[in-house]
């Protein structure tokens, strides 16, 4: 049962939202078909909400949002199963909202069902947003196959405790949508296979995983990898898929599950766009005719510093062309890239993206640089310069049992909210933060952050607690920050 994409967007404006703003109630829903051999057949109803498109209240000195929630599968007109609850957002602090989401299960025999979902905003006098959908149920007790496709933002195996994202042996945090933009660099996905051990007449079996182009209908070889598993009721299947290199297009990720003869027995697959688009790789910018004005604002004893400073914001592909450029110590070619790349980034003014983008790096030299790197070379700088200015800084430069510690926090990366990225320095000389953990796809996921956090003398002595080893403790507070968001 493949999965499906949906976005319910209220038509209306709310009257009376959060803090004077009227926007839209925003969730999007997906729904995927599993099957547990103790339990029987079930689908998940995957919900996640827009946090700024709520109505918050304040009550106990705590802001929050409430949903009311309402869930019916019925068969000829005779309700099967029907769930309402209320749901209640992340508190937040100082105004600050992020997303959330509600995934719920039900067992369902196999069958067709309608299925009818009802939200409201409960601090909202606007009507409720619904959608109505026909599903099929597949009996998967008994045959070889797949469970749904997830397609996941995070991935976490082992997880000490039991969430709404947890599955057979991992914590799976859906991503919404299937659009892959170029800042993601990894796919990241979920499936289950089922009754290997009963259907099967050999012991083993293989998986195949394979991107084919959907525009033109070949495959990627490249990306064919093999997985070996022996035959059991349920096998997870969780992987990590490098895309940065694959480019602009169409494609569909296939999971062939292979006898010993190679034969087909099961197939799964998920249908994504990626954009990861090179122009700048294929340019001539050996024959570009410079502007006196780029000329002019690169001196040539500083062409490869600013040629370098292109780095944070550019592709996998464009990053190995920028160093086999560096190694060759040219400067008229240094001058001549630039140019070309800002021709590319910028089409419309070259020269005045290229100013600001000059602008910004000798900002963050000022701000980040360390008698070791340059501004842009720092994880701040290069944080700073591929999304801009943080929408809030907490700054921590000193504290009991933490090293020094900076949370910043971002409203907007293009198509994602409320995103952080945390850097600490533990040396606490000459502004050598490094990046500890981020919450935005594509950057460096530390779960155990709280624990790296700590310093040595800090009283942290259960290294099985969910936080990571991190306990509470008098001048702990990075963590009430961080989730302050």
């Amino acid at each position: 049962m493949k999965n499906k994409f949906l976005v319910l967007l209220y038509a209306l404006f709310i009257g009376v939202t959060a803090f004077g703003q009227d926007k839209p109630l925003k969730a999007f829903l997906s729904e995927g078909q599993f099957y547990a051999p103790e339990a029987g057949n079930y689908i998940e109803i995957q919900l996640n909400f827009v946090g700024y498109s709520l109505n918050y209240i304040e009550r106990e000195e705590e802001k929050f949002a409430e949903v009311e929630i309402s869930q019916v599968f019925s068969q000829n007109d005779t309700v099967v199963v029907a769930d309402k609850y209320l749901l209640k957002s992340p508190v937040i602090v100082d105004s600050l909202v992020e997303d959330f989401h509600d995934i719920q299960k039900y067992l369902l025999a196999p069958g067709k069902y309608r299925f009818d979902l009802v939200i409201r905003d409960v601090n909202s006098e606007a009507d409720p947003i619904s959608v109505t959908k026909l599903l099929q149920i597949d009996d998967m007790s008994e045959e070889l196959m797949f469970s749904s496709f997830t397609a996941a933002e995070t991935l976490l195996a082992n997880p000490t405790l039991q969430s709404i994202f947890t599955k057979t042996g991992y914590d799976v945090v859906p991503m919404i949508g299937d659009y892959y933009p170029t800042e993601i660099q990894n796919m990241l996905y979920y499936v289950e296979a089922y009754n290997t051990n009963s259907a099967l007449e050999d012991s083993v079996y293989v998986v195949e995983q394979k991107i084919i182009g959907r525009d033109v209908r070949f495959d990627l070889e490249e990306y064919t990898r093999y997985f070996r598993y022996k035959g059991s009721a349920i096998q997870p299947i969780a992987k990590v898929v490098d895309i940065s290199m694959l480019p602009t297009g169409a494609y569909t990720l296939e999971l062939n599950l292979l006898n010993r003869d190679k034969q087909i027995l099961a197939r799964t697959a998920f249908d994504f766009d990626r954009n990861n688009t090179e122009k700048v790789n294929n340019l001539a910018f050996e024959s570009v005719i410079l502007d006196p004005a780029f000329a002019e604002s690169i001196p040539k004893d500083s062409s490869e510093y600013f040629l370098a400073s292109l780095i944070p914001i550019s592709r996998q592909g464009e990053i190995k062309n920028i160093i086999r450029i560096l190694r060759e110590r040219d400067n008229e070619q240094n001058i001549r890239y630039l140019q070309a790349f800002w021709k590319e980034t910028a089409p419309e003014n070259p020269y005045e993206g290229w100013m600001k983008y000059r602008a910004q790096v000798l900002k963050i030299e000022d701000l980040f640089a360390t008698n070791y790197q340059a501004g842009f070379e720092t994880d701040r700088g290069r944080v700073f310069l591929q999304y801009g200015a943080p929408s809030s800084v907490i700054e921590q430069p000193s504290s009991p049992t933490e090293y020094p510690y900076e949370i910043w926090q971002y409203d907007q990366i293009k198509q994602f909210s409320n995103k952080r990225f945390i850097f600490y320095s533990r040396t606490n000389l000459n502004k050598d933060y490094t990046l500890l953990h981020s919450d935005m796809i594509g950057e460096l996921q530390n779960f155990r952050w709280r624990y790296a956090l700590n310093k040595r003398d800090s009283p942290d002595n259960d290294l099985d607690d969910p936080n990571g080893g991190s306990n509470s403790h008098f001048g702990g507070n990075s963590s009430r920050y961080y989730n302050s968001y």
